[in-house]
């Protein structure tokens, strides 16, 4: 109670992602937006915007739908998976998705919606996915958290521009495919490399 309302309002997107990412690990109701390992982004930054700024849920669901059609390009143009191209494409796409969908909602243009979901792409570039004992909970959660913090910085950040920049979003997929695809396999989803394997035996 005592932090001030940035704070507060950042600690909440932190605790909305993790607890659908908690509620994934722990086997209820299991989200992928896009994926299990990456489920707490999109939802995280949706929600909070909603209970925060009390948009309505019409204009929540265009956001989603904003939010897919960035989920959909990735994944018909590189991939989503993380065994393929690393965490990059798990967490990565997930906060273009949010970037954009909070873009939208806070009406962005096209072009700033697409900085947006460049921007939370593009700074996600080279992510490893090295989960600890194979399981999405480390550091796949907190990474959840953080990444849906950068998708509202991701929104602020195109907001303050008129949508113009060097970078495209489909040249920045066509990079996370390349990217992914140059990652040793050590690093995409086996458990043996990074901290899965400084923590194989947790």
């Amino acid at each position: 109670k005592g932090y001030k309302d940035s704070l507060k309002s950042r600690g909440l997107v932190f605790a909305y992602a993790l607890a659908v990412s908690e509620e994934n690990a722990s086997g209820g109701r299991i989200v992928t937006a896009p994926t299990c390992g990456s489920c707490g982004v999109v939802p995280a930054v949706l929600y909070h915007l909603q209970k925060s700024r009390e948009f309505s849920d019409t204009r929540i669901l265009r956001a989603l739908a904003t939010a897919g059609l960035v989920g959909n390009i990735v994944k018909q143009n590189a991939s989503i998976s993380g065994a393929e191209v690393g965490c990059q494409g798990e967490v990565g796409v997930a906060c273009a998705m949010a970037s954009a969908a909070a873009s939208q909602l806070f009406g962005g243009s096209p072009a700033q919606i697409e900085y947006a979901a460049e921007m939370g792409l593009e700074h996600h570039l080279g992510m490893t996915c090295d989960p600890v004992c194979g399981l999405v909970q480390i550091p796949c959660i907190e990474r959840n958290a953080y990444a849906a913090a950068r998708a509202l910085d991701a929104n602020i950040y195109s907001a303050f521009t008129d949508g113009s920049h060097r970078v495209s979003f489909d040249k920045v997929v066509a990079v996370m495919k390349q990217t992914g695809h140059d990652l040793p396999s050590l690093y995409k989803e086996t458990g043996e490399g990074g901290l899965a394997k400084d923590y194989e035996q947790m």
